[in-house]
């Protein structure tokens, strides 16, 4: 067992988590950022549960606002374990934070028989750095999500929980994709806009949870069953999105340049992306590299968090 999740590694993860609790909650009061969250009644307090959230920024800070909300109505031992590609976890520094806070390597997630019996909440972005790498100016216009996180939510049983985050495209804007150094590191690069995460309004919207029902064997589930629930998912997500940012200066910026380039690439064919690392190999799909087109949805009622 990797020592992030035995009793000590535990502790040690509930420990630093409560430390960047600190951070975000003296940033907040300073505010330096806003927070709030909505739909805290759909947060499951007991068994396995799946997050799926959208990924935007060139830091994770998404999920870790999602981890914070999350401790704050339940408890730190709540906090889901997230995916995290291996070019993160081997980075300097990053690396070794993200085991700490319980980062899992993506690969481990291909067998779901095999992750830590022990571990219930599970947080997964599909979109992957395909998300989080994409520039400012297709702000919340989400990539095509996998559909590895119902493979693993059949696996284990667990309701999926939809989550809608809002603020990372702002805090934490992408000048570039930096494509050049995929060969050597097995990813994309998002380039900051800025070098550190700039003042923003964060939101999150944990939505009703989605039960899934076996289709196929357990270890090889139907592929379209599976592609439907993770379409549904993403459109649940991102009509939220829409309502939340539909008066967001940049939020608009990004559709008018995706009204322009859909104008301009309507006749060419689509472009495809590499492999989830999810899925394992001889069950990967491609993806369109293109964003998804914004679904018009109506605004949602918040409130602020205490």
């Amino acid at each position: 067992m990797p020592p992030e999740q035995n009793e000590p590694g535990r502790r040690v993860r509930e420990a630093l988590a409560g430390q960047v609790a600190s951070i975000l909650k003296t940033l907040i009061r300073f505010r330096y950022f806003s927070f709030e969250m909505e739909g805290t009644e759909n947060l499951p307090k007991r068994g396995p549960v799946i997050y799926t959230q959208n990924h935007a920024g060139w830091l994770a800070l998404d999920t870790v606002f999602v981890g914070f909300a999350v401790a704050e109505v339940l408890g730190p031992a709540r906090i889901p374990y997230y995916a995290a590609h291996q070019a993160a976890l081997t980075a300097p520094v990053l690396g070794p934070f993200l085991r700490r806070l319980g980062a899992l390597p993506a690969p481990s997630f291909t067998h779901p028989e095999r992750l830590p019996p022990d571990i219930e909440c599970y947080g997964i972005c599909p979109e992957g750095t395909r998300g989080n790498c994409k520039p400012f100016w297709q702000a919340y216009r989400m990539r095509d999500w996998s559909r590895s996180f119902v493979r693993l939510a059949l696996a284990l049983d667990a309701p999926i929980v939809p989550v809608a985050v809002i603020g990372g495209e702002e805090s934490l804007p992408v000048a570039w994709t930096v494509e050049v150094l995929k060969p050597l590191i097995g990813s994309v690069i998002g380039l900051p806009l800025a070098p550190v995460p700039l003042p923003a309004r964060w939101k999150v919207v944990f939505h009703e949870p989605i039960r899934v029902t076996p289709h196929g064997p357990r270890n090889r589930p139907d592929p379209q069953y599976c592609a439907e629930i993770a379409k549904r998912t993403q459109d649940i997500v991102q009509t939220t999105l829409d309502g939340e940012t539909r008066f967001h200066p940049l939020a608009q910026f990004s559709s008018l340049v995706a009204s322009v380039s859909d104008a301009m690439r309507r006749e060419e064919p689509p472009d495809m992306v590499e492999r989830d690392p999810l899925l394992p190999p001889d069950e990967d799909v491609q993806l369109r590299r293109t964003p998804t087109r914004r679904a018009n949805g109506p605004g949602r009622r918040s409130s602020r968090s205490p």
